[in-house]
């Protein structure tokens, strides 16, 4: 379960919150209006964040190497373009 704090609370507690996200290693919601407005998370799970988007940016690098070896240049980049199309509508449907 995510722990969740208000704005104020974050902001009056800082110390407190800093410690109990890079010690307990749990992540915070900070919440504005009944909103999340961001979640503050320890830097060990920041970097596998971090790390885990970078693997599946190249697995998704290799697959169009791939699936466009020996193709001529204009066809490559008309692939690739098309992907990247498809990755966007489906970023922008799933933030909707």
């Amino acid at each position: 379960m995510l722990n969740k704090m208000t704005a104020k609370e974050a902001r009056d507690n800082f110390t407190d919150l800093i410690g109990s996200v890079y010690y307990g290693k749990k992540p915070v919601a900070v919440e504005r209006k009944g909103r999340i407005f961001a979640i503050v998370i320890n830097p060990d799970e920041y970097q596998n964040l971090k790390r885990a988007a970078m693997a599946r940016f190249f697995e998704i690098v290799d697959d169009i190497q791939k699936s466009n070896k020996g193709k001529n240049a204009a066809k490559a980049l008309k692939d690739v373009t098309l992907e990247v199309e498809q990755i966007r509508n489906k970023r922008y449907a799933e933030s909707g």
